[in-house]
């Protein structure tokens, strides 16, 4: 490996090593997989996180339990694990996401169109220019729980959670998870119509994610929005809105 090629075999030192190199070392233990987060020190913390990412799920209604037939088409599910943590490298927050293995779908079975626009980096430049100049309101926001939100249409057919799964039943989805093909596209057109909803227009001419009203710009990339304003109470209106 890189590293090797740059250890001193006599003082067992790494003489050079870049950057990155060092974040993914540091980072590694961060992102533990399956068994290591189950035999490790947050053992407890990473079920309970578990246990909440469940009861978030079905909370949203997100699937239904049923029996698994022969001819379903049934995807793998998996669970990603991160630890958060604080400047000082403490422990903020133990996650656990219930993740689909979108590699596993077939097309025109269990997906149709994937493609998801985003936005463009000169149309950021622009409004972030503007935003300085005009001196704008500005806030940042992203949807909690994004893939929840976005309904599924097509019949998709997941494998129970590992740790909550029922003999002979598997889940037929009725909202995205994170890893389906198709879940940016369908987040975006979620988000499309409730910004069209509270009267922000987009025209994909100019930028599919530049949603324009006459009084708030947004500015949409995946799960995350930047609005724009003259003043802050025009952003807050629309905020407000779209949590109803």
């Amino acid at each position: 490996s890189l590293m090797r090629m740059h250890t001193d075999q006599y003082s067992d030192t790494v003489e050079w090593m870049h950057p990155i190199m060092l974040g993914s070392l540091a980072n590694a233990s961060d992102t533990p997989n399956w068994t290591e987060a189950m035999n490790g020190p947050n053992k407890q913390g990473f079920s309970d996180a578990m246990d909440v990412e469940i009861d978030t799920l079905e909370n949203k209604d997100a699937w239904d339990v049923i029996q698994r037939e022969d001819w379903m088409n049934v995807l793998p599910s998996t669970w990603a694990f991160k630890v958060k943590r604080l400047p000082d490298g403490s422990v903020r927050k133990l996650k656990a996401r219930f993740c689909v293995r979108g590699d596993r779908q077939v097309q025109d079975v269990d997906y149709f169109e994937t493609y998801c626009p985003v936005v463009s980096w000169t149309t950021v430049r622009l409004m972030l220019i503007l935003s300085s100049i005009l001196g704008l309101a500005t806030t940042q926001c992203d949807y909690t729980a994004a893939f929840i939100h976005a309904p599924i249409q097509e019949d998709v057919y997941v494998q129970m959670p590992r740790n909550y799964q029922q003999p002979g039943k598997v889940l037929k989805l009725k909202r995205c998870l994170y890893g389906l093909k198709q879940f940016p596209r369908n987040f975006f057109l979620h988000l499309k119509a409730q910004l069209e909803a509270v009267g922000l227009e987009s025209n994909p001419d100019i930028d599919a994610c530049l949603f324009v009203s006459d009084k708030v710009i947004c500015l949409v990339y995946v799960d995350d929005t930047l609005f724009f304003s003259p003043k802050q109470e025009y952003i807050d209106e629309v905020i407000q809105k779209l949590k109803m």
